[in-house]
């Protein structure tokens, strides 16, 4: 069988290089590009020297970045040696990294200077790890020269047949009950869930995508490698600046950007938001949280010419379960679609039953873009997956045409007064509020009610309130029952790096809730 048509993520990079080796693949936050082609020469050439350090099917490499070239020639060499992806989160404490670094049994780290600090000081907490290998130069002693490693490399695809359903990567999740899992993703998993993404039509061969998602994040790398599936050019951030971005757009006639609701609302504080030349982009997408209505009004005056279309993932789906499109949401508000071609969705009730359409249950999904499971974790793979569909721990309901709406997380439902309140249903109402920027919901124990509903909001730059006016707004819009019995102000919420707000950090800070 040829290679360049095996089915892998190492043979779809070499693929799309193939077709079109002189379109631009990457543009960094520099400004330095690679095509296609140079990006699989160059990953060929780090695969060949992984292999003369004797690295190959099967290794556990990491990699400690934020985005940047780089990181993705990383990513393919790992990928065409059978080597299985480890990307760790850039924003974990240097103990948290060693836990992941050691649980995943790692033996090969590759980063940048950024995290210099970090890795020396946990480098002695590692016995497993052979090699370091570091983006800049000079190294460190006892670390090696990412450029010197590509310069000893020769530019030839290796001939190591994987399969699509060996493993390609471990993907860590969150944490948000405990000890981060590691998601198990093979190359069918990963490339299938480019498919189900190219069949929606809101990725283009071709478009000029703004990348501000970190490379760490399953919802990053499935959109980058849906874009180099289709052929798209990149263009990446490092970090995420709402000014920059804007220019980026106007300079670059971006098309396409997906990113957090958090991100695009971050985006609409910017005074002078109003000013740029916007009309580039044409596909505005969201994703890792529900897009307040609010925020979807206002970006449709930024950009004008742009369809935007919501998305519900999860890791342990690489990426995606449902997209609503562009065309279906003038119609459908606060909605996330259909399920994407690959895959089947239900919404059940604890006995596992369906649920009519208006109800609300667990959603579960099954399909072709599903993790093997829990790395080292049976008990939880089994929890998960029992019955043979993934249950999300996502609280939902369908309407007649078989649309998904998500209620809320099952663990962040408030019971309060014997009454189920439901956080995002009191978000939206918040979002409202012309003087509010962001708002989360929580539940906080309370000897009357169980729990009672705290609202945590960051106002609008020069903006005042008291806690009073906001309760009595939220009285003007939703049943008393369901408004906050106290608000907190503060300068920022905490978020993870896709920009979802981090209820769990809000419910450390002001009391746990109870457990049902």
């Amino acid at each position: 069988m040829s290679l360049l048509y095996t089915i892998n993520l190492g043979s779809m990079i070499r693929r799309t290089a193939h077709k079109m080796p002189d379109q631009a693949a990457l543009v960094s936050h520099e400004g330095t590009g690679l095509t296609y082609g140079e990006l699989d020469r160059l990953s060929n050439c780090f695969a060949d020297s992984l292999i003369r350090m004797g690295f190959g099917e099967g290794d556990h490499i990491a990699t400690l970045a934020l985005n940047c070239n780089e990181l993705l020639i990383a990513f393919f060499g790992i990928f065409k040696i059978g080597g299985i992806l480890v990307p760790i989160n850039v924003r974990l404490a240097p103990l948290e990294m060693a836990w992941i670094l050691d649980h995943s049994e790692t033996s090969a780290l590759v980063y940048s200077r950024d995290f210099e600090n970090a890795v020396g000081a946990i480098r002695s907490q590692l016995p497993k790890v052979r090699s370091y290998i570091i983006f800049e130069e000079p190294a460190p002693p006892d670390t090696h020269s990412f450029q010197s490693i590509l310069d000893q490399g020769k530019d030839e695809f290796p001939p190591i047949e994987i399969g699509g359903d060996d493993e390609a990567m471990i993907v860590y999740t969150a944490g948000t009950t405990g000890r981060p899992k590691g998601v198990v993703l093979t190359h069918n998993s990963t490339i299938w869930n480019c498919i189900n993404w190219a069949h929606t039509g809101t990725f283009r061969a071709g478009d000029r995508v703004l990348q501000v998602f970190p490379l760490y994040h399953v919802a990053a790398i499935g959109n980058v490698f849906t874009n180099f599936y289709l052929g798209a050019t990149i263009y990446l951030k490092k970090i995420f600046d709402p000014q920059d971005c804007l220019e980026t757009i106007q300079r670059e006639k971006i098309t396409r950007w997906g990113a957090a609701p958090t991100v695009f609302n971050m985006l609409l504080q910017i005074p002078e938001v109003g000013r740029y030349e916007t009309n580039s982009v044409t596909l505005l997408g969201s994703g890792a949280a529900i897009m307040p209505v609010e925020t979807s009004r206002r970006l449709k005056e930024i950009f004008p010419k742009a369809r935007i279309f919501d998305n519900y993932g999860m890791t342990e789906a690489s990426g995606g379960i449902t997209t609503l499109s562009p065309e279906d949401s003038h119609r459908k508000t606060a909605c996330v679609g259909k399920p994407l071609i690959g895959l089947e969705m239900r919404v059940i009730n604890e006995q596992g039953e369906d649920q009519a359409p208006g109800v609300i249950g667990e959603v579960v999904f099954r399909g072709n873009n599903l993790m093997k499971g829990y790395y080292k974790d049976p008990e939880a793979t089994e929890e998960a997956m029992r019955g043979g569909w993934m249950h999300t721990g996502d609280l939902g309901r369908l309407d007649e045409e078989g649309f998904l709406y998500i209620v809320d997380r099952k663990k962040d439902m408030i019971i309060t007064g014997a009454e189920n309140v439901f956080p995002r249903e009191v978000e939206e109402v918040l979002y409202l509020h012309p003087k509010i920027a962001e708002a989360a919901v929580i539940g906080v124990p309370d000897p009357k009610w169980g729990e009672a509903i705290k609202a945590v909001v960051t106002l609008k730059a020069g903006e005042s309130a008291s806690p009073e006016e906001i309760i009595g707004f939220c009285r003007r819009q939703i049943a008393g029952f369901k408004c906050p019995k106290s608000v907190d102000f503060v300068e920022a919420l905490p978020k993870n790096p896709a920009g979802k707000i981090l209820k769990r950090v809000l419910r450390e800070q002001y009391g746990k809730p109870v457990t049902y």
